[in-house]
């Protein structure tokens, strides 16, 4: 064979080997997960689902704002963020011509550098206040509230916001909520409100109802990073965690019954490879990741006459029909009992004999006496 034959069979035997390893590597990483995609069923699994919901936020502080008394230069001498004890200087503003101007704590609190001018709108007592038109509006095109601005300049004019004294542990959150969540919302109840940088717990205050939204005012004490930069906000509220099953979303499916009452369930594959419904209990529902998570084996409900009966239910490992859409292309039965087992008894075991009595010992069984006649005197 002359070099460029030679040469042709390395480049197709190179081609031949790309193939086998694309090949391979098709079979290991990518048909699996393709498969696993199409499988008509879904193992339901232990884990874990948030209840959660959006809604827009006003938060509420009790704060004051230091303005200049005079213009000139600025000088800082406390951290944005720190809490600051009385007598505490905080600036200096030195004038053009004549002496400075020190600026000091007038109480304990934490010191702020970002101000919006509604630092007196948006107090704790003002919460009562706040109504559905207290939030900005969402059309399109609507004004929106200018963001928060940072006052640490270098230099200022008289009656410029200097910096501000937050005092209290304690903030608020006005929530604007629409009305298909509120089932879940109750008087006293702890809730998470997660933030953009993390997530404080709250304590629900009051709540008034109006027309397709609802305004709940919520407490807390934790302390937050940048919490001194936040007055309108978009949040999600967690209202509970729970624990269970999850299953694909569109496993769900409702089954009319005899009497015309509808009940929410999925299929189930049974060892004959048919469906059988079973009820399930909607604890939470994801629509990010279209999973949903229910009760475990079994559930409580009320019957006709109030009384709380046992619901069976799907359990751990059980494979569920991922689509129920689909149900024309399966076998769907009934769900019955499976037959007892029979008892298998082995052939010696029948022969088996019950173990004879056991012979005498020799020893002379002990015979009762008679007791002697009573003897009669004679004469």
């Amino acid at each position: 064979m002359n070099r460029r034959g030679k040469r042709t069979a390395g480049v197709a035997a190179g081609i031949v080997f790309l193939a086998v390893c694309a090949a391979l590597y098709a079979y290991i990483y990518v048909v699996p997960s393709v498969t696993g995609a199409l499988t008509p069923t879904a193992i339901a699994q232990y884990g874990e689902m948030q209840t959660v919901n959006p809604a827009r936020c006003i938060v509420f502080r009790t704060e004051k704002v230091i303005t200049a008394e005079q213009s000139g230069n600025a000088g800082y001498y406390v951290d944005e963020g720190a809490k600051t004890r009385l007598g505490v200087k905080v600036a200096d503003i030195y004038p053009a011509d004549g002496s400075g101007t020190g600026y000091f704590m007038e109480t304990t609190g934490i010191v702020s550098y970002w101000c919006d001018g509604l630092e007196a709108t948006y107090t704790p007592e003002t919460t009562e206040n706040i109504t559905l038109e207290s939030f900005p509006s969402q059309e399109e095109g609507a004004q929106q509230p200018a963001p928060p601005e940072s006052v640490r300049t270098s230099t200022k004019q008289e009656g410029d916001p200097l910096y501000k004294i937050i005092t209290g542990d304690t903030w608020y959150f006005a929530l604007c909520i629409e009305d298909q969540y509120m089932d879940r919302y109750a008087m006293g109840q702890r809730i998470d409100v997660v933030l953009a940088n993390g997530t404080v717990d709250a304590t629900v205050t009051r709540m008034t109802q109006y027309e397709n939204y609802w305004v709940v005012i919520a407490y807390t004490n934790r302390y937050y990073e940048g919490f001194d930069q936040l007055r309108y906000c978009d949040v999600t509220i967690v209202t509970e965690d729970n624990d269970g099953l999850i299953i694909p979303t569109t496993a769900r499916a409702m089954q009319e019954q005899e009497d015309g009452s509808m009940l929410e369930g999925v299929y189930v594959k049974n060892i004959r490879g048919d469906y059988v419904f079973k009820r399930i209990l909607v604890l939470a529902e994801d629509e990010t990741t279209g999973e949903t998570l229910v009760e475990p084996d079994s559930f409580y409900e009320k019957d006709e006459a109030g009384e709380s009966v046992l619901v069976d239910s799907i359990g751990v490992y059980d494979e569920v029909l991922r689509d129920a859409v689909g149900l024309s292309d399966v076998t769907v039965t009934e769900e019955v009992e499976e037959p007892e087992e029979e008892e298998i008894v082995f052939e010696w075991e029948k022969t088996k004999e019950e173990p004879a009595e056991p012979e005498g010992t020799g020893e002379p069984e002990e015979t009762p006496q008679e007791e002697p006649a009573e003897e009669t005197p004679q004469d």
